[in-house]
C-alpha cells in the first residue's frame, strides 16, 4: 500500500492524534516524549507511535505507518483516512462537474480556472455576508479577504470530476462557559450559511419563488453570492455543478444543517431564481436612507476587540439628534473592522457617523446595512 510523500505532508500530526483519540484509541506519553496511541484489549494491543511536534525527523515516516495502519483496519482507501483526518480541522466543499465537461477524466483549463475562481468568490461572498448582515457589497473588507485566502484547494477527485475547497475551523480546544459551548469561528460560519443558503436556493427553486432567498438572506446568500453562483452554473461547459458538504465534527452539527449536505445547482430555472434574488437584494430603498451622526452609548459586546474577527458582527447603540424624530437611540450590527471604530469612538468620547437604511421594527430603531463608518 503506497504513500506518497505528499499525501503525508497533507496530514497535520496534530489533526491526526485527535483523530486517534476521537476515534477509541488511548494516548501513552513515554518518558522519551514519543506519544503511543493504543487500541484493543491488553492481549490483543495495536500501537501506533507518534512524535510530540512535527519538527522531529522521522515524522513523516511516523505518519505514513499510521494511515497505512488505519487503512487497513478501517478498511479503506489511505486517501480516504487522510480526508477524514483532516476533515477534523476543516470544514469541506466538494463540487463536481457534469460527465458533458469531462474528457478522458480531464476537463479544459478555462473550465477549472472558472470553477476555482467563483468558488472562492462564493465563499468570500458568504464570509463578508457572515461579517456584515447587507443584501450586498461594494468591496469586501480584509477579514473575508483573509478568511478567503485561508482556505485551501484540496485534491480533486476522479469519476465526475470535482474539486475540494477547505475551509479552516481548527481544533474545539474551548470549554463550555457557564453551560454555554464556546462560538464556532468563522471558517464554520461561513459554510453553515452556505449550507442555508443552499438550502433556500433549493426551496425557491422547487416553488420557483426567488422571494425565498431574498427575505433570508441575513442567514444565507447574499446579492453577490447569487451572482457568482449563477455565473458558476452558466459557465461554459459547466451547465449544471453537484456540491456535497461535509463538516467538520470537532464543532458539531447545528441545528437544520447535517454532517453532510448534497445539493445540485442546474441551468434553467436555478439561474433564473439566483439573478432575479441578486437584482431584487441590490435595490436600495432611498426613501429610508439615512445618514446618522452622535456618539456611541452602548457596546453590546463584552468581546476583546483584537478577538472580533474571529465572533461576526457585534451590535452598538448610536445616540442620534434627528430633525425628524428627536433624540432617538439607534442599534447597529457592524462587523469587526466597523465595530473596532464604535469602540474606540465610545472610548474618546467621539462622535461617529455612518450611512444606512433607518428602520423601526417592533418600536425600535435599527440602521440596516450600515456603510461609510468614521470617527469624527
Amino acid at each position: 500500500m503506497t504513500i506518497e510523500p505528499t499525501d503525508v505532508e497533507r496530514v497535520p500530526l496534530g489533526s491526526l492524534k485527535r483523530y486517534l483519540e476521537s476515534t477509541g484509541w488511548r494516548r501513552k506519553t513515554l518518558p522519551s516524549g514519543m506519544e503511543v496511541f493504543i487500541l484493543g484489549p491488553d492481549e490483543d494491543e495495536i500501537e501506533i507511535v507518534l512524535p510530540p511536534t512535527s519538527q522531529v525527523r522521522e515524522v513523516g515516516m511516523r505518519v505514513a505507518h499510521a494511515v497505512r495502519s488505519l487503512s487497513a483496519l478501517e478498511r479503506r482507501d489511505p486517501n480516504e483516512v487522510i480526508s477524514a483526518i483532516r476533515s477534523l480541522s476543516y470544514d469541506l466543499v466538494l463540487s463536481k462537474l457534469p460527465d458533458g465537461a469531462i474528457r478522458h477524466d480531464t476537463i479544459t483549463f478555462r473550465t477549472a480556472r472558472e470553477v476555482v475562481r467563483r468558488m472562492g468568490t462564493i465563499l468570500r461572498a458568504s464570509a463578508q455576508a457572515e461579517l456584515h448582515s447587507q443584501p450586498y457589497y461594494l468591496h469586501a473588507d480584509s477579514a473575508a479577504l483573509r478568511y478567503a485566502d485561508e482556505c485551501r484547494f484540496g485534491h480533486t477527485f476522479r469519476g465526475s470530476f470535482g474539486f475540494t475547497i477547505e475551509s479552516p475551523v481548527g481544533p474545539n480546544t474551548g470549554g463550555m462557559i457557564k453551560d454555554v459551548p464556546p462560538a464556532p469561528p468563522l471558517g464554520r460560519r461561513v459554510v453553515q450559511r452556505l449550507v442555508r443558503g443552499l438550502q433556500y436556493l433549493t426551496l425557491a427553486v422547487a416553488e420557483e419563488d426567488p422571494d425565498l432567498i431574498v427575505l433570508n438572506f441575513s442567514e444565507g446568500l447574499n446579492a453577490n453570492a447569487c451572482e457568482e453562483l449563477a455565473q458558476l452554473v452558466l459557465a461554459p461547459q459547466v451547465g449544471e455543478i453537484d456540491f456535497e458538504i461535509v463538516l467538520s465534527p470537532e464543532w458539531g452539527t447545528p441545528n437544520r444543517v447535517s454532517s453532510s449536505n448534497k445539493f445540485s445547482v442546474r441551468q434553467g430555472i436555478a439561474t433564473e431564481v439566483l439573478q432575479t434574488a441578486a437584482k431584487a437584494l441590490r435595490e436600495v430603498n432611498y426613501g429610508k436612507r439615512k445618514a446618522i451622526q452622535g456618539k456611541v452609548r452602548t457596546l453590546h459586546s463584552m468581546e476583546n476587540p483584537s478577538d472580533l474577527y474571529t465572533t461576526g458582527t457585534q451590535d452598538v447603540a448610536v445616540e442620534w439628534l434627528s430633525e425628524e424624530h428627536g433624540n432617538i437611540k439607534v442599534r447597529v450590527s457592524l462587523g469587526p473592522e466597523d465595530y473596532l471604530k464604535a469602540y474606540e469612538a465610545h472610548g474618546t468620547f467621539r462622535d461617529v457617523r455612518m450611512i444606512g437604511e433607518l428602520e423601526r421594527p417592533g418600536g425600535r430603531w435599527t440602521l440596516v446595512n450600515p456603510r461609510d463608518v468614521e470617527i469624527l
